[in-house]
């Protein structure tokens, strides 16, 4: 993987940077999804003395950055490993205390939305609009792909699925195409499912592909995004240093309605809700990067020392 080719511009980086506490105090960052390391980069440029563990459960994008980003910061400050922020409890027990010996970190930042490496990729089959096996495996190391899904469900399962994660009520006319067309063929390629929900759907939005939701709930199911994030974050605030700050930036409202209603639950208790009013891309960012459009950042404070 050469730099070009994992080019992507981060989101919200201003607005985290500025919302860091106003000391910390063992300089610790966890990057739970490092991605092309926009994040990690802006934090060290801004903070070299921070030491982060950066970590993606895709290990094209770790070796990527061992090439391209860990040789341009300071000596021993980035740590990057191949896992999955989904199990967080294993890691910090098992995989965080080699690094942190007993300390816990100042700032995680967890960035839901998929990167525009693996977007602009067609052989990894998360988009529509470059056509490419249906995969959409974050993780190229697991077993369930996009395709399993498509080509061995049946239509309860499938109706259940694009309900529950594309958040679709009229999904029958495309799961019965479906269940018609791989009776003669397996549908293989995102070009072949995005073209048989456009000839069951039509152009209803303009601007919006009509596939958009029935690719969401697959690139979901897949990966376990919503169960995993759902896990993930008690053990993230419990491993915060008091006064630390957890940020996530969500893409959708399934993602957002999760990390909302935890921060709620988790206010006063564990600490506070820094956004109640959710934090929205300004309209520069939007015009510079299209795939912002859709983001939202809520920030969580842990209590201090009692």
């Amino acid at each position: 993987m050469d730099a070009s080719s994992f080019r992507h511009e981060p989101i919200f980086v201003e607005e985290i940077l500025s919302l860091f506490p106003s000391s910390f105090h063992n300089k610790w960052m966890l990057d739970a999804t490092f991605g092309a390391g926009g994040h990690t980069k802006a934090v060290l440029h801004r903070h070299p003395s921070f030491s982060i563990i950066a970590m993606d459960r895709d290990l094209s994008s770790i070796e990527w950055g061992v090439k391209n980003v860990k040789p341009h910061v300071p000596e021993r400050s980035l740590h990057l490993i191949h896992a999955n922020f989904h199990q967080y409890s294993h890691l910090m027990k098992h995989r965080f205390p080699v690094f942190l010996k007993g300390a816990g970190f100042d700032i995680i930042i967890v960035d839901l939305g998929v990167s525009s490496p693996q977007l602009d990729q067609a052989h990894r089959g998360f988009s529509f609009y470059r056509d490419g096996p249906l995969d959409m495996r974050m993780d190229r190391t697991q077993e369930l792909s996009a395709s399993d899904i498509v080509n061995s469900w049946n239509e309860r399962e499938l109706m259940d699925l694009f309900r529950s994660y594309g958040e679709i009520y009229t999904a029958s006319s495309v799961v019965k195409a479906i269940l018609r067309q791989r009776k003669y063929a397996p549908l293989r390629s995102t070009k072949e499912l995005a073209d048989l929900i456009v000839k069951k759907k039509g152009w209803r939005k303009k601007g919006v592909h009509p596939a958009t939701p029935y690719f969401l709930a697959l690139r979901l199911k897949v990966n376990n995004e919503l169960e995993g994030l759902s896990d993930s974050l008690p053990g993230m605030i419990q491993s915060l240093n008091p006064m630390g700050r957890l940020f996530v930036l969500t893409f959708h409202s399934l993602e957002d309605r999760i990390v909302k209603n935890f921060f709620k639950q988790a206010h006063k208790v564990e600490g506070q809700n820094l956004t109640k009013k959710v934090i929205l891309p300004c309209r520069e960012e939007m015009r510079r990067n299209p795939r912002a459009r859709s983001a939202k950042l809520r920030v969580f404070e842990k209590k201090g020392d009692q």
